[in-house]
């Protein structure tokens, strides 16, 4: 029988689970557009119910607890690697007299942006659906996030704080306990490289104890840069004769985990001290002083809340700043998570062509630089209109595939799930993986056994399967791993259940590849 095993799963409990309302926010917004479209109050009651389910679920009193709730689905049998959560310096990167005060108040712009969205959806509701039902499945969230609300306000000093040291060692604490009481747990420790700077830690000595010593509980490294780090910082990277965290994973066989697409988790902070490499303009630059960024992540302006976290995670983590570290350390072992996002997947799987109204000026500087032919294929596939190139019509799925690489390569497009996809396939790169832990779009199907709905994400891993998985060579196969993001995939409809049981129905025999082979030399066991 086959080992299997999640490479990327989180077991937070009640004192962490505060910080991903940003989650919730990301799920009312869903609910929100769904009102938008045509949508069945069926449909619409599974998804509030489902929040709520998630809400309850994980947001026990210890995450032994919560991971019970997982193996319930694996029954022992999945060996799961849940990856800690460094979020210590996320709030406020200024210096030590601040020690992150401000999130207090960040943290309650979280609650009223959430008190803002409920009513509207609930008008919503009412007017559209006319379903007293709903009305109150979205009065329950709201019974939730006041719960929240009540704990957080009256923490007292001997609480675990979000943003503080007693978070991040009580998360320390839980996964070594776990770890050492159920076979199955392999836990990666997360490294922010700013403990360094603050004098907290000595890096490398603190991991020396952590992951080689004689009583190290932990397996692998977890790194998120979005929190407010570069991939390059010198703690990472090493400086003079100071061994950095990827010199270090090599040396001792210890594998990475980086988190990689553009949604997420992003440090709240709009001003930031970095070292090393930033991507700037869609331009790397190396820097060593304070970075702002144009949006704010928790405001009451929703618009500017949705492009706060694309925009951090682009400065801070885009997969051309990871190329600069696998550079210089091509033997790395590491696994770029999400595969740049399940929309980006879909996109490039697809060949989709979003770009279709491009400035004129910038559409000819672009393209000055690529050979006669990809500039004459590129402008062929669009017209002049004014000032703008618009997309001309009806493709074959090869025109498309030429047109949309040759677009990429004038960095027309910016497709993450390339981006890494070319990382990860490159064989001077030997130990480079990604995980596909970003699937969450499907649909409401009825379970003929129970007669109840379900969410599915089986139409789309069976897309992905057969539009991309299926054409790639073995070598380039051998590169992917199984990860279920659980327990923040619940938040967007697929129950933990229903979300093994795709994957290995859309996968077939080569779900042994992602989730047993592959996941099995990264770990090297």
């Amino acid at each position: 029988m086959k080992t299997y095993y999640d490479i990327h799963c989180h077991i937070f409990n009640k004192d962490v689970i505060i910080r991903k309302l940003v989650n919730v926010v990301q799920s009312l917004l869903t609910i929100k557009d769904m009102l938008e479209e045509e949508v069945s109050a069926e449909e619409l009651k599974y998804k509030i119910e489902g929040i709520n389910k998630t809400l309850e679920g994980v947001t026990q009193n210890s995450s032994e607890d919560v991971f019970k709730t997982l193996d319930e689905v694996y029954k022992g049998n999945v060996i799961t690697t849940p990856l800690m959560f460094d979020l210590s310096y996320a709030d406020d990167n200024d210096d030590d007299e601040h020690k992150n005060k401000r999130y207090r108040r960040r943290i309650r712009r979280v609650f009223k942006v959430l008190l803002l969205i409920l009513p509207f959806v609930r008008r919503k509701v009412k007017r559209k659906l006319d379903n007293e039902e709903l009305a109150k499945a979205i009065d329950k969230i709201r019974d939730n996030i006041k719960d929240f609300y009540k704990g957080f306000d009256k923490k007292s000093d001997e609480e675990v704080e979000i943003f503080d040291n007693a978070n991040y060692d009580q998360q320390i604490i839980d996964l070594e306990y776990i770890s050492e009481n159920y076979d199955t747990i392999r836990p990666f420790f997360s490294v922010d490289p700013r403990r360094e700077y603050k004098g907290k830690i000595n890096t490398i000595e603190n991991l020396k104890q952590k992951l080689t010593g004689s009583n190290a509980k932990f397996s692998g490294i977890k790194l998120y840069a979005p929190a407010g780090f570069s991939p390059t910082d010198p703690v990472l990277m090493g400086i003079n004769d100071q061994q950095g965290v990827y010199g270090f994973c090599i040396e001792n066989n210890i594998p990475i985990t980086v988190h990689n697409s553009d949604a997420g988790f992003a440090c709240l902070s709009n001003i930031l001290n970095v070292r090393g490499h930033v991507n700037l303009h869609d331009s790397i630059t190396e820097l060593n002083g304070q970075l702002k960024f144009n949006n704010k992540l928790f405001c009451l302006n929703i618009s500017e809340i949705s492009k706060a976290i694309p925009e951090r995670a682009r400065v801070l983590n885009h997969p051309k700043l990871w190329a600069l570290v696998l550079k210089k350390y091509p033997n790395l072992t590491i696994n770029f998570a999400h595969f740049g996002g399940s929309s980006q997947i879909m996109e490039y799987a697809n060949y989709a062509i979003t770009e279709t109204r491009i400035d004129i000026d910038l559409f000819e500087d672009a393209i000055i630089h690529l050979p006669k032919g990809e500039k004459e294929l590129i402008t062929s596939a669009y017209r002049k209109k004014g000032n703008k190139m618009i997309l001309r019509e009806n493709f074959t799925i090869l025109e498309r595939a030429k047109i949309w690489n040759a677009m990429y390569r004038a960095e027309l497009i910016d497709n993450w799930t390339k981006a890494i996809f070319d990382l990860v396939k490159n064989p001077d790169y030997p130990n480079a993986y990604s995980d596909l832990s970003c699937f969450s779009k499907g649909m409401l199907i009825h379970k003929p056994e129970n007669n109840q709905l379900t969410f599915s994400i089986q139409e789309e891993l069976t897309t992905f399967k057969s539009s991309f998985f299926d054409k790639l060579t073995a070598y380039e196969k051998s590169k992917f791993l199984y990860g279920s993001d659980y327990f923040l995939t619940q938040f967007f409809g697929p129950t933990m259940e229903q979300y093994f049981a795709d994957f290995k129905a859309a996968f077939g025999d080569d779900f042994d590849t992602i989730a047993s082979d592959n996941p099995k030399r990264f770990l090297n066991d």
